[in-house]
């Protein structure tokens, strides 16, 4: 079943809505949202986005055109260093489905092993249509060799939001500083939608992946925390297993390694901030 303004992600129904915009909560009231496409497990949503003070969730976002200039000496060259080795430009998704897969697999075998994706070939070859249709692929290619080592996706979701959805480099290229040449040469093609009022957002907090990149955008690239509040609802067949494990939760952390331990301890970790802002 197909819901207006929600969709499944990772066994969660979340909102199609802009960070910035209201989610339509009727479908979470009437029960339907347990009825969409995928059959969710809980249903997660966030209101008054960048309000000004801290709380325990947030968007990074970037919203002020990039200026490298006011970056320490440090920061700066480790970007220069990156231009100088890279030419970051859009790509058509379809002109490079080899390497494009060879990127995926390479970066993926970075992931600890608790949250390590698989890539299927053929599935990953026929999703690059719907990159081309739905997204802008940058692409960073070594000056030298001219070969791909990383790309960018890039979603319009309006005129004010565009959503930072992917970045994927090989390994062995990041000491040539290729995320910050792929991340400089986005901030550069969309310096007008910056400009002109939009925004650019990477994503949420991070609860699942072990990750330093969010906070690398904010030291390098002018990123900054957009403060908001955490909602979640649960479908009736968790409702009941949360409140169960939730007073284990200390315990369950020592079992993190396990993949499937990870990711209770994900919502549980939610759920623990949902009822902070509930004091």
């Amino acid at each position: 079943m197909r819901i207006d303004g929600w969709r499944y992600y990772n066994h969660a129904a979340v909102p199609t809505t802009a960070p910035h915009e209201e989610p339509n909560i009727g479908p979470i009231e009437d029960k339907s949202i347990w009825n969409l496409d995928g059959s969710p497990l809980l249903a997660r949503w966030t209101t008054e986005f960048d309000c000004g003070h801290e709380t325990n969730w947030w968007y990074v976002i970037k919203d002020t055109p990039f200026d490298i200039a006011t970056l320490k000496a440090k920061r700066r060259y480790e970007i220069n260093k990156g231009i100088k080795n890279f030419n970051v430009a859009p790509i058509d998704p379809t002109d490079y489905k080899e390497e494009l897969y060879n990127i995926q697999v390479a970066a993926y075998s970075a992931y600890p092993v608790k949250y390590r994706p698989s890539v299927n070939k053929e599935a990953f070859f026929a999703d690059l249509e719907n990159w081309k249709r739905f997204f802008i692929v940058i692409g960073a290619f070594d000056r030298e060799s001219t070969e791909l080592s990383g790309y960018a996706l890039l979603q319009r979701r309006s005129e004010k939001y565009l959503s930072f959805s992917v970045l994927k480099t090989n390994p062995l290229q990041e000491k040539n500083a290729v995320n910050a040449a792929l991340v400089e040469g986005v901030l550069r093609h969309f310096n007008g939608f910056l400009t002109g009022g939009g925004y650019i957002c990477d994503g949420a907090r991070s609860i699942n992946h072990e990750t330093a990149f969010q906070d690398y955008l904010e030291k390098y690239f002018g990123f900054r925390k957009a403060y908001c509040k955490l909602h979640i609802a649960y479908n009736p067949k968790l409702k009941w297993i949360i409140k169960l494990i939730y007073p284990i939760r200390k315990i369950l952390l020592k079992f993190d390694g396990i993949r499937l331990i990870h990711q209770i301890n994900a919502i549980l970790r939610m759920e623990e901030m949902v009822r902070e802002n509930n004091g």
